[in-house]
């Protein structure tokens, strides 16, 4: 995940404030365009469906690292790891220049089963932590990659940023 935060930040600046989160769902303003080309048909689908009433949470996360891209050369080194534009970074990257774009290297885990919640007013908003109300299970869960390649990877990463790591959290 690359993260600057969003337009309604509580301290104006991003910071991560949780090791474990759900994602919830949403779409940018700007859809498809952000997107490379082979990633765009993703966006249908979200786009056309309705956040303003009901959200369904399907995507558990943990942080494994956190590494500061305060460098235009990092940015290019991470283009293969992403859906992201290359202008879409560019633009992010630039947005708020004395603040780094935090690269949020995550396990991503499947809920066994989907939760739908209804959206309540503090959920709105260009905002990157959302408190929820609801208690929602997260055992059971399935990764995303397998073990091997998570930490496959997660060395690639390293090594196109040159980033010696001797472990994964």
């Amino acid at each position: 995940m690359l993260r600057k935060g969003g337009i309604r930040e509580d301290s104006r600046h991003f910071k991560i404030e949780h090791q474990q989160f759900l994602l919830y769902p949403g779409v940018f303003h700007e859809g498809a365009l952000l997107l490379k080309p082979r990633y765009r048909s993703l966006i249908p689908v979200t786009a056309e469906s309705d956040f303003s009433k009901e959200i369904t949470l399907s995507v558990f996360c943990k942080l494994i690292e956190t590494i500061n891209i305060s460098q235009e050369h990092q940015l290019k080194a991470l283009d293969p790891f992403h859906i992201w534009s290359r202008s879409f970074l560019a633009k992010r990257f630039k947005w708020k220049p004395s603040q780094p774009l935090k690269l949020m290297i995550i396990r991503a885990y499947r809920l066994s089963q989907t939760v739908t919640i209804p959206v309540i007013p503090s959920y709105r908003g260009c905002k990157s932590w959302v408190g929820l109300v609801e208690d929602i299970k997260t055992n059971d869960l399935k990764p995303a990659l397998s073990d091997s390649t998570f930490s496959s990877v997660l060395a690639e990463i390293h090594e196109s940023l040159k980033i010696e790591s001797d472990h994964v959290k």
